[in-house]
C-alpha cells in the first residue's frame, strides 16, 4: 500500500487537482462546490522544546542508512493537538494554494478549509467513517473510509501529506540523504527520497519536537517544483466544537 501511496504522492503535480474535482462531483455536498501512523512508544527523549540542537538524539548519526530506524524508534505523534498546514500544488504555468486547519484527537481528524468559491468545507475521518459537509448544512455526507472511489484511505490522505509509514517503508537504495537540519523553525529528522520511475526528487522534514511532518517538497527531473507541504506552529490541544456534526452528534 506504501508504495502505491508514494507512486500517488510523486504524481501530485498530475493527478491533484482531477482528484479533488472527482471528490468534490461525488456527492450533493460537493457538487455544491462549483491530513495516521503511530509510531512505537519509545522511553528515549527526542530532547528538549526550543532547543536549537538535538539532545538525545545528537548521540545517534542519521544517514541515508540509518534515517528509518531512528525515525521509527525514536518518535511518535501526540494524541491530541491542532495546527495550519499548506498545500502547495506547481505545473507549468500554473499553481494552486490549499489551507487546511487540523485537529487530531484521539485517533480523529477535523479538516477545515474553504473551496475556491469561499464556501467553507468540513471534513472529519475516523478511524472507519468518512464525514463531509459544507456551511449551512445540516446533514453531512457520511460512508466508509474510501467510500468516495478516490484512493483515500486516512486522514494524511485527505490532508495530501505524506506519512511515517511512507518513509518508513521506502527502498533503502533510493535514499539520497539523511540527517538533522533546521526547517520551519523547527529542528527536523529529514529524508531524501528519489523515485526511479518519475525520477522526482522528494525531501521530507520531521519535526524533532512535536513528531510531526512539518515539511515536504517535492522537485520533478529539472528542479523544478511540483508540491509543497509547509505547517505552522502546533498547539497540544483540541477545541472539542472541531468534531461535532451539523445535526449536534459528537464524535470521538
Amino acid at each position: 500500500m506504501s508504495t502505491k501511496r508514494i507512486l500517488g504522492i510523486t504524481g501530485f503535480s498530475i493527478l491533484f487537482i482531477a482528484a479533488l474535482v472527482g471528490v468534490m462531483l461525488l456527492t450533493t455536498f460537493i457538487s455544491r462546490d462549483n491530513e495516521a501512523l503511530q509510531l512505537p512508544d519509545t522511553s528515549v527523549s527526542v530532547g528538549t522544546p526550543n532547543a536549537t540542537e538535538p539532545d538525545t538524539l545528537n548521540r545517534v548519526e542519521v544517514t541515508r542508512d540509518t534515517v528509518q530506524a531512528v525515525i521509527s524508534q525514536t518518535l511518535s505523534r501526540p494524541p491530541t493537538y491542532s495546527r495550519d498546514i499548506v498545500i502547495e500544488s506547481f505545473w507549468e504555468g500554473g499553481q494552486a494554494e490549499y489551507k487546511f486547519n487540523v485537529t487530531v484527537s484521539d485517533g480523529v481528524t477535523s479538516l477545515r478549509t474553504f473551496t475556491p468559491a469561499g464556501a467553507e468545507k468540513r471534513i472529519i475521518v475516523t478511524p472507519d467513517t468518512l464525514y463531509i459537509w459544507y456551511s449551512g448544512d445540516r446533514t453531512p455526507y457520511s460512508g466508509p473510509i474510501g467510500s468516495l472511489g478516490n484512493g483515500y484511505i486516512d486522514a494524511d490522505e485527505w490532508q495530501m501529506i505524506v506519512t511515517y509509514e511512507d518513509v518508513l517503508e521506502l527502498d533503502k537504495n533510493n535514499i539520497i540523504d539523511a540527517g538533522y537540519t533546521e526547517y520551519g523553525g523547527e529542528y527536523c529528522i529529514y529524508a531524501v527520497y528519489s523515485t526511479p520511475l518519475l525520477g522526482h526528487t522528494m525531501k521530507y522534514y520531521i519535526s524533532i519536537e512535536l513528531g510531526l511532518l512539518t515539511g515536504a517538497e517535492e522537485y520533478d527531473e529539472t528542479s523544478a517544483p511540483v508540491y509543497r507541504m509547509t505547517a505552522g506552529e502546533c498547539v497540544f490541544d483540541a477545541d472539542p466544537a472541531a468534531f461535532v456534526l451539523p445535526d449536534g452528534t459528537v464524535l470521538g
